[in-house]
Parts: structure tokens; C-alpha cells; sequence
């Protein structure tokens, strides 16, 4: 999938109340679980990834809602994101971290 790059990582983090490396280690932690979860994600849509991405705003949203719902970002990879499991904005925050440029 395409993403479209918004803000810098240090803009993000700015605007949210994290550190930049924050930004980034949830950046990745989204990617892996994606990565585990993204097949049956879109199989979940009768017309798969077309059907999914016109169900969301945008692949931010998606991505953001599929990753971060029910804790699955907390469940792959090794990123510590202890800081992330009650931050406020984390929604918005994870739409942001997915299109963040370094």
C-alpha cells in the first residue's frame, strides 16, 4: 500500500506531546502488525482492499483502526510502547504516525 508522507516525525511528536523516536517506534510497531494482520483484515471486506479503503477516510484511518483497536499494536513486534497505551490521542496520533517522514 501507498502512503502519503504529511509531517516530519518531530511535527507529529511535537503535537501530540511525544519525542520523535516515539513517533517512530509506533510507526513501526503499526507496519509489523499490519504486516501479521493486513490479509485477513482485507479478507473481512466481500470486496477486499477496494471495499476497505472506501470504508475509511483514509489508509491512515484504516491502518489506524485495524492496528491500534482492541490493543493488536501492543500484540507484534518489539517496540516498547508502554508510553503509547494510555496517551489520549491515540488515534490521531497513530493516523499521524503512519504517514510521519523521518
Amino acid at each position: 500500500m501507498k502512503r502519503k508522507n504529511y509531517s516530519t516525525a518531530a511535527e507529529i511528536a511535537a503535537l501530540h506531546g511525544v519525542t520523535p523516536a516515539q513517533v517512530i517506534a509506533l510507526q513501526r510497531a503499526m507496519q509489523t502488525t499490519w504486516d501479521g494482520i493486513a490479509g485477513d483484515w482485507l479478507a473481512a471486506f466481500e470486496g477486499g482492499e477496494e471495499e476497505a479503503l472506501d470504508s475509511f477516510a483514509s489508509e491512515a484511518h484504516m491502518v489506524s483502526e485495524a492496528t491500534i483497536d482492541a490493543g493488536r499494536v501492543f500484540m507484534y513486534g518489539d517496540q516498547d510502547l508502554a508510553w503509547f497505551r494510555d496517551h489520549p490521542t491515540q488515534l490521531e496520533l497513530a493516523r499521524a504516525a503512519w504517514t510521519a517522514r523521518s
